[in-house]
């Protein structure tokens, strides 16, 4: 293997344990994804490669492909091959500059509530960046795109973000003030300025929907009935997340190390800065 840059080797290692931690908290299985935009390429992206694919499974930067964001184009013409739904990836950091990692999941706590209408909001102060719409985060659904691409592309309506206008449209969907967006029948998206941050917002969306489920059974089924973050508290408590999320990597980053399952050949990543809020 390579020897690597530091500012490089220390994004692969990031991006191997964030692989892991999405394992860890059953956000991926053998399908899902993270990506992180190439620490010294800003018009690349890295991202593992199909085989060994399963992120439980990656260990060492000969697991990841480099893509160009323009187009999600391997930089290696002899690169393996890819996920097909890089291009979630791909039109994500070409729509938004400051966002360095993106989270595709398919939570199984977090799919219900792309089937049944119900609006996803924050209902507990760890998920504050999920805003305070009464609308909820916003729902993709790849059916309403399919019209638009009959006679341009070929359209297989298996719901998977398989070409560029279709990520084009889920990524239209995302703004930095609403970094999460669910996908009917699928799964959900998230992004963030690092990976710590865009792996804290997949976790604590999933365990948001979990404790929003257990609400709507006491609320009789009624969405209109829980009590969700108001606009104030949404905004004040983002604030909060985003001070806090070094607390919570540190946690799961320790999770995996001790788990045996989870390999890694590149050697630890540097431990963040202690933040937190400051009383």
């Amino acid at each position: 293997m390579a020897d690597l840059p530091p500012q490089l080797l220390q994004g692969l290692r990031l991006l191997i344990r964030a692989n892991h931690i999405l394992h860890q908290h059953k956000l991926v299985d053998a399908f899902g994804h993270v990506s992180l935009r190439h620490p010294m390429a800003p018009d690349q992206y890295l991202i593992a490669a199909y085989d060994p694919g399963a992120p439980a499974l990656v260990k060492s930067q000969e697991d990841f492909i480099s893509y160009r964001v323009r187009d999600s184009t391997p930089v290696d013409a002899e690169a393996p091959q890819g996920y097909s739904e890089r291009f979630i990836h791909g039109e994500i950091f070409r729509r938004f500059p400051e966002i360095n990692c993106v989270v595709h999941s398919h939570s199984e706590t977090v799919i219900p509530f792309t089937l049944a209408g119900v609006p996803v909001r924050p209902v507990f102060h760890m998920a504050g960046f999920l805003g305070a719409s009464s609308k909820g985060v916003p729902v993709f659904n790849a059916q309403d795109a399919y019209g638009d691409l009959v006679g341009k592309v070929e359209v297989t309506p298996d719901m998977l973000i398989k070409n560029q206008p279709l990520g084009k449209a889920l990524a239209r969907k995302l703004h930095p003030s609403l970094p999460v967006v669910l996908q009917h029948k699928h799964g959900f998206t998230c992004m963030g300025r690092t990976v710590e941050e865009a792996i804290y917002r997949a976790l604590y969306t999933q365990t948001n929907c979990e404790l929003l489920g257990k609400a709507l059974q006491f609320a009789g089924g009624n969405h209109e009935k829980v009590d969700y973050l108001n606009e104030e508290e949404a905004k004040s408590c983002k604030k909060m997340n985003e001070k806090c999320v070094d607390k919570s990597w540190r946690l799961w980053l320790k999770e995996v190390q001790m788990n045996k399952l989870y390999e890694n050949e590149e050697g630890e990543p540097e431990a963040l800065a202690v933040s937190g809020m400051k009383v």
